[in-house]
């Protein structure tokens, strides 16, 4: 016979090799191990580890054939359960299944390797190995041992694994595995599996007291003895003895069990052969009635005989045959005197007994399963609470209100997961254990932070992007990463950005175009234009804006339409929708470009008291709605994309009952959010947004920055942005600083007021003219507020060409007239001769809109066409 060997780190030795005298050998190792367990990316340890799922998956796989042969003889389980269990073994290396465990009980993988920001708190969390992990575990179930192990190397720990003398085998077979399907050495030789007899004090006092992490798993005295022995700077981390039991309402199976809760009892015991914490040893019927516990014992004969060969009992020690007898000596004799029942067949390959004492009784196992009626959920309270420091698993099958009182009246008595009947021997990755998540304790958390301010997240931002080419050469010229040359880099104007990023560049990009969104940028001539945001990004971005909804007034309670404009790469549908999502109010995904009449029909089926959008698509459908007479009123209209003048809330409030006008963030694609407004905020003024955003605004002749209340060009350093990073990006948004204080929302930063856009500022008949400017004049008049004015040239002079749109044309002169009368600037150009007025009219929604995005563009100066 081939004599045991055991393993440290890559090497082979025998079993007896660890001795008082090498335990200081294998604890320098370990800690050697522990530093190049800690450095690989986390990809790569779930991809050597999805590969060894792919071999342990396939039958004809060569160590899976030797365990199959090895193992049954060892554990005494079936070979049936062996083959079962190499399939938990592949589920627990399996790619999707690790990566679910990892995001489920750390949050996601990037905390496993530099760190995971956090940005919302202005911290970036690391998950750090605890370096050395001890891990004792217990023989029952052979899988119990490699499940560990794998968590110690997902977390990047170097891992000691006392082997049971049960299976000395297994683990070893295991890490033989990792090493076939692990070529460059990253993860198999940072593991041990070693042999030694338990209670050994010369070896375990030295491992106990070793700065070191020991996972345990076993029983009540075995987890005793260890904590006595523990050293200063060993940690533990203990998984002792468990109970576990199902819940089966009466009513539910008294005109007969449901065959699929039979098969799901019947599995939760058979699997490991009862062996595993969560295998039920109880099951409480509550019910006033015994019959009922008779129908459920009598289905489950039935299903058992049925898997006797399915999955059939593993032999049995002389010890479990005499524990079995007992049990069914004794139950005998409660059966005959009335005072319980007996269901098993001649062999050993289960017991089911009957007992009318409520009192929780502990399984000799293998098979071996106890029934109980109790009257109500008091009484199951009672028996159940006395072991409340080792309760594990309860298994449900109730109705709706009894499983939602059992929730909460399980957990108070201990019970640390609740799954239905079937469920218990099953699981699911990311789930805590035993009240807790194993993955979290096995890594230290620390975190690196950032002060909350703006030079603070500034220095991080260009920290974090000197990776990009383009950033590396500025950055550089500039001086470095520190605050003080943030003002010496470059304006990023459109056509550098453009020029720099994809498709024609991917100089602007920090890493590669991958986890990400591609959304459309610019305008609609010449090459296609994209910006990207990494899924995170993306995530926080929405997150960000689903707070700006609320403070501008959205509610859960709201019934929402999305009315910007869906599809072609577009950002704007997207992003308000999951906002809308996060705000949990009814979110109605219309769309600006869906059909008036779909549109007006929402709004009335669901009584939509709210709508996000485009402000040239909220006047249209406000105009329609007042044409017709429409019994429509919403209250809350946030607006974005275009600017909104204080003409145009005035025709809301009066078309559609508008209550709360407001922005539903000042932003582009490019840049993200800058400015919110609150409840507080009127108008165009904004808050900056801080945590979000480092906003400048700047002379547009000399870029020097704006004093007192001068206006310039709003200038946006986005500081979430890392794989396309946005900074010192123009706007092209004018916009002036405004005094709003200690605003009584809780904001004390800075606020700005939202101008317009450098481009429409218009220079003509020896004035400068802005839409409000018009806007002030057509306001008493029955026009739409959608209009666009065009400067041209006319017999050598300036000529303001009005484009208007109404259902009927009005008199040239009575327009005039109110233009005048609205802005002295007009009146005074008109009369002086400067300049003179066209208007052409057109019908509702006709006037000429960019194709991309549906918005009309108020400003167009065609002076200099060829």
């Amino acid at each position: 016979m081939k004599k045991q060997k055991c393993l440290v780190f890559g090497q082979e030795v025998d079993a007896g090799w660890l001795t008082s005298e090498t335990v200081g050998e294998i604890l320098a190792a370990a800690t050697e191990r522990a530093a190049l367990a800690a450095d690989p990316d986390i990809a790569c340890v779930v991809d050597i580890l999805d590969r060894v799922a792919d071999a342990w998956a396939d039958p004809a796989y060569h160590l899976r054939k030797k365990a199959a042969k090895l193992l049954p003889e060892l554990t005494l389980f079936s070979p049936a359960m062996i083959e079962e269990g190499f399939g938990v073994i592949s589920a627990i290396c399996r790619r999707a299944n690790v990566e679910k465990r990892i995001r489920g009980e750390l949050g996601d993988l990037k905390v496993l390797d530099g760190g995971s920001e956090r940005p919302h708190h202005s911290y970036r969390l690391c998950a750090r190995p605890r370096g050395i992990l001890l891990h004792l575990t217990a023989g029952n179930v052979f899988v119990g041992a490699v499940d560990s192990l794998v968590s110690g190397i997902i977390t990047k720990n170097a891992n000691i694994l006392k082997m049971s003398r049960v299976d000395p085998v297994f683990p070893l077979l295991f890490i033989e595995s990792i090493k076939e399907h692990d070529p460059a050495g990253i993860i198999w030789p940072n593991q041990a599996a070693l042999l030694w007899k338990g209670g050994d004090a010369a070896i375990e006092n030295l491992l106990f007291q070793a700065p070191l992490t020991i996972v345990f798993w076993g029983g009540h005295e075995a987890l005793q003895s260890l904590k006595s022995r523990l050293g200063p700077t060993t940690s533990l981390i203990e998984n002792g003895p468990r109970y576990s039991f199902a819940v089966v309402e009466g009513s539910r199976i008294r005109k007969g069990p449901s065959p699929s809760m039979v098969r799901g009892l019947a599995l939760d015991l058979c699997r490991w052969d009862q062996q595993a914490c969560s295998s039920p040893h109880v099951v409480y019927i509550i019910d006033r009635d015994v019959k009922t516990a008779h129908l459920l014992i009598e289905a489950m004969f039935d299903e058992l005989v049925q898997l006797r060969s399915e999955l059939p009992l593993g032999a049995l020690s002389f010890d479990e045959k005499v524990e079995i007898r007992k049990v069914r000596e004794l139950a005998r004799m409660a059966q005959a005197k009335g005072e319980g029942r007996l269901v098993c067949p001649e062999d050993f390959s289960f017991t089911l007994v009957l007992e009318y004492d409520s009192t929780f009784k502990v399984s000799c196992l293998n098979r071996t399963l106890f029934f109980k009626v109790v009257a109500d959920v008091e009484t199951l309270l009672e028996q159940v609470k006395p072991l409340s420091a080792y309760l594990q698993t309860a298994g449900i099958h109730c109705g709706a209100e009894l499983t939602a009182r059992l929730e909460a009246e399980l957990f108070g008595a201990g019970v640390k997961r609740i799954t239905e009947v079937g469920g218990m021997s099953e699981g699911h990755d990311g789930a805590p254990h035993e009240g807790n998540f194993l993955l979290r304790q096995l890594v230290e958390w620390v975190d690196v932070e950032y002060r909350e301010n703006s030079e603070s997240r500034v220095e991080w931002l260009l920290r974090q992007i000197v990776s990009s080419p383009y950033y590396r050469r500025i950055i550089d010229k500039a001086g470095g990463c520190g605050f003080e040359n943030f003002h010496k880099l470059p304006l990023l104007d459109r056509e550098t950005f453009y020029r720099n990023s994809p498709p024609e560049s991917e100089d602007i990009l920090t890493g590669p175009m991958t986890d990400a969104y591609v959304y459309a940028s610019g305008g609609t001539t010449g090459s296609p234009k994209f910006t990207f945001y990494s899924n995170e990004e993306y995530r926080y971005v929405t997150d960000i804006l689903t707070d700006i909804y609320r403070n501008a007034g959205l509610e859960s309670g709201d019934r929402v339409a999305n009315l910007f404009i869906a599809g072609n790469l577009w950002t704007s549908f997207n992003v308000a929708g999951r906002a809308l999502e996060n705000l949990g109010c009814l979110n109605l995904p219309v769309g600006g470009a869906s059909d008036l009449e779909n549109i007006l029909k929402y709004l009335q089926i669901f009584k939509v008291n709210a709508v996000v959008g485009l402000p040239s698509i909220i006047i249209n459908l406000a105009e329609e709605i007042k044409k017709r007479g429409l019994n429509i009123r919403i209250e809350k209209i946030l607006y974005g994309g275009e600017h909104l003048r204080p003409q145009t809330c005035d025709f809301l409030r009066e078309a559609i009952g508008a209550v709360s006008i407001r922005s539903a963030g000042y932003a582009c694609v490019d840049t993200g959010p800058v400015g919110w407004q609150c409840m507080h905020l009127e108008g165009s003024v904004h808050h900056v947004l801080e945590e979000y955003c480092h906003a400048e605004i700047l002379d547009p002749l000399d870029h020097t920055p704006v004093t007192g209340n001068a206006s310039g060009e709003i200038i946006a350093t986005n500081l979430n942005r890392v794989l396309m990073p946005v900074v010192r990006y123009r706007t092209g948004d004018l916009g002036r600083w405004v005094e709003t204080g200690n605003c009584p929302c809780g904001f004390s930063g800075r606020s700005f007021e939202l101008l317009g856009r450098c481009d429409d500022l218009l220079v003509i008949g020896g004035i400068n003219l802005m839409p409000v400017d018009v806007a002030a004049g057509l306001a008493g008049l029955p026009v739409s507020q959608s209009f666009q004015i065009a400067a041209q040239t006319a017999n050598g002079r300036d000529q303001l060409c009005l484009r208007l749109e109404a259902e009927k044309k009005l008199p040239d002169r009575q327009v005039i007239e109110a233009l005048k009368t609205g802005s002295y600037k007009i009146a005074e150009s008109l009369n002086d001769n400067w300049m003179n007025i066209v208007i052409e009219w057109f019908k509702p929604g006709e006037i000429k809109r960019n194709p991309r995005t549906g918005k009309l563009k108020p400003v167009v100066d065609e002076r200099f066409k060829p």
